[in-house]
C-alpha cells in the first residue's frame, strides 16, 4: 500500500481541513483578544461565545476570498503571498465583526483587542502556511506519467519545473521512441497491469497522470480500477491542470471534453450583480483618483512629446470591437513600423510610462471603459484585433475568452507573467478559461483581493 503522505493532507478537497483549522485560529484569536487583553469589560459568556464564533467563520470566508483554499494552495504562493494573504483576510474578518457588534451595540472593540486578535490570527495563518510549504517542499507530490508522446513529454517538462511536484518516470506498455523523454525523464515499459499497480504503489506513487494524445489502450483501464485499492489517484492532463495549476487545458478537443466542460456567453443574475459591482465601484473610484489624473497628465506631457491619453482598438465581448483608454506610456513613434508585442524593458516605454505601467496608473482611464460597460473590473484583459487574428490561428479555442468581458485586471493576470509571445498568449488563454468556466461573484473578488499585492509589488 502507498505510503500516506503528510501531502494528501495538506490538499484535502477544497481544503476542508484548512477550513476547520483556520476556524478554530479565528475563535482562539478572538477569545484570546477578549481575554487577555486589558480594559475589556466583562460581558456575557453567551454574548462572547457568539462573538468568538462569528469572527471565525468570517475569518474562513475572508481566507477563501484571498484564495488561500486553493487545492495544494502553497504551489500558487510566493512567501509573499502568504503573508499578505494571510494579512488581508484577518484585516477584512476582524473589519467585518468588528462593524457588525458595533452596529448591534453586543460590545464594542478597543484597540487592544483588535490588535490581539489581528496578529494572532496573522501569526496563525501565515505560520500554518509556512511549515506547510517547507514540508511540500521537500516532500514533493510523486507522480507517473502514461504514454510516450510529445504531449507526455510536454507535460512532464511542465510539472518537472515545480518543486512541488516530482516525475517518477513516465510509463507505458510499448517501448518509448521519443528521445527526449528517455534522456530527460526514466521509463519504464509494463505488460501486466497487476505487477505494474504494485510497483506503482512500492515506489510511493501518488498520482498516475495519463497522456494518451489518442485511443486509450485496454490495460489502462484495468489499471485504472486497481489503483484505488493502492491508494493511488488517476487522473488525466487536462484533469490535473485544472485541478493543481487553475488553467483549462486546449490541448483536449473532442465531444467528451466539450460534454464535460460547460462554457457559455456570461449572462443573468450573476452578470447583472457583476454589472451593479462595476458601476458601485468604477464611479467612486473615478472621483477618488481624479486628481490623481491631473498630476499623471502633467507627468507625461512633461517626460516626452505627445497626448497624455492614449487611445486604441481593442475586442471585447463576443468580439466586438471597442476603444480602449490609457495614460500614454510609450513615445508617439512607438508603432510606426506596425503592431508589436510589449515586452519588459521595452525601449518604446518612457521613463514616467515605465513607472505608469509598473503601478498600473496607466490604466486609470480605463474606469471610464468599466462605467461605460465596454470593460469589466475582472475578466481577460482585451486583446488587439491585430494579435486575436494571429492567435485565433496559432492556438485552439482562443475566441472563447471573448464568452465574457475583458477586465481591468484576470485570472491570468494574477498567476502568470507579462505575456510576450504566443506561447505565453497560450498559457494565459488557459488560465482565462479556468476563469470563464469557474464564473462568479465570489472568484472575482478573489481576484481583486490578489491583485493587491500584485501593485504593491509592481507586477505587470
Amino acid at each position: 500500500m502507498a505510503k500516506m503522505n503528510l501531502g494528501i493532507l495538506l490538499q484535502s478537497h477544497n481544503g476542508a481541513r484548512w477550513v476547520l483549522l483556520d476556524f478554530l485560529i479565528g475563535v482562539a484569536a478572538m477569545v484570546s483578544g477578549l481575554v487577555l487583553t486589558p480594559y475589556v469589560d466583562v460581558y456575557e459568556v453567551y454574548n462572547r461565545a457568539i462573538v468568538s464564533v462569528s469572527y471565525g467563520i468570517a475569518l474562513v470566508l475572508c481566507v477563501r476570498l484571498c484564495g488561500l483554499y486553493a487545492h495544494r494552495m502553497q504551489h500558487l504562493f510566493s512567501r509573499y503571498d502568504i503573508l499578505l494573504g494571510s494579512l488581508q483576510a484577518s484585516l477584512f474578518a476582524f473589519i467585518t465583526i468588528g462593524l457588525i457588534v458595533n452596529f448591534s451595540h453586543v460590545h464594542v472593540f478597543g484597540r487592544y483587542v483588535a490588535a490581539s486578535v489581528i496578529i494572532i490570527s496573522f501569526v496563525c495563518l501565515s505560520c500554518t502556511r509556512m511549515l506547510a510549504k517547507f514540508y511540500l517542499e521537500r516532500n514533493p507530490l510523486r507522480i507517473a506519467i502514461l504514454g510516450c508522446s510529445e504531449s507526455s513529454r510536454e507535460f512532464g517538462e511542465r510539472v518537472a519545473g515545480d518543486p512541488h511536484f516530482e516525475v517518477v518516470y513516465v510509463a507505458c506498455q510499448q517501448a518509448c521512441d521519443n528521445p527526449l523523454i528517455l534522456e530527460r525523464f526514466g521509463f519504464h515499459q509494463f505488460d501486466d497491469v497487476n505487477l505494474f499497480a504494485k510497483q506503482l504503489s512500492e515506489e510511493n506513487v501518488e498520482i498516475v497522470v495519463s497522456c494518451y494524445e489518442s485511443s486509450i489502450p485496454s490495460q489502462v483501464y484495468d489499471l485504472v480500477e486497481l489503483l484505488p485499492f493502492s491508494h493511488i489517484d488517476f487522473l488525466n492532463k487536462g484533469a490535473f491542470l485544472e485541478f493543481f495549476f487553475r488553467e483549462v487545458s486546449v490541448s483536449y478537443r473532442n465531444l467528451h471534453w466539450q460534454g464535460a466542460n460547460f462554457f457559455k456567453p456570461a449572462r443573468g443574475a450573476v452578470t447583472s450583480m457583476k454589472r451593479l459591482i462595476d458601476i458601485g465601484v468604477s464611479v467612486p473610484a473615478l472621483l477618488a483618483t481624479l486628481p490623481l489624473w491631473f498630476l499623471v497628465m502633467i507627468l507625461v506631457k512633461l517626460d516626452s512629446k505627445g497626448p497624455a491619453f492614449y487611445s486604441q482598438t481593442r475586442v471585447g465581448l463576443l468580439g466586438r470591437p471597442f476603444e480602449i483608454f490609457k495614460f500614454r506610456t510609450m513615445t508617439t513613434e512607438a508603432e510606426k513600423n506596425g503592431a508589436q508585442w510589449a515586452t519588459k524593458g521595452d525601449t518604446r516605454v518612457t521613463r514616467v510610462g515605465a513607472f505608469l505601467r509598473k503601478t498600473r496608473l496607466d490604466e486609470l482611464p480605463q474606469l471610464w471603459n468599466v462605467l461605460k460597460g465596454d470593460m469589466s473590473l475582472v475578466g481577460p484583459r482585451p486583446e488587439r484585433p491585430e494579435f486575436v487574428e494571429l492567435l485565433k490561428q496559432e492556438i485552439p479555442l482562443y475566441e472563447w475568452r471573448y464568452l465574457v468581458k475583458p477586465g481591468l485586471t484576470g485570472w491570468a493576470q494574477i498567476l502568470f507573467k507579462y505575456g510576450e509571445s504566443v506561447a505565453d498568449a497560450r498559457r494565459k488563454l488557459q488560465y482565462d478559461l479556468f476563469y470563464i468556466k469557474n464564473f462568479c461573484i465570489t472568484l472575482d473578488l478573489q481576484i481583486l483581493i490578489r491583485t493587491i499585492p500584485l501593485i504593491m509589488k509592481g507586477s505587470q
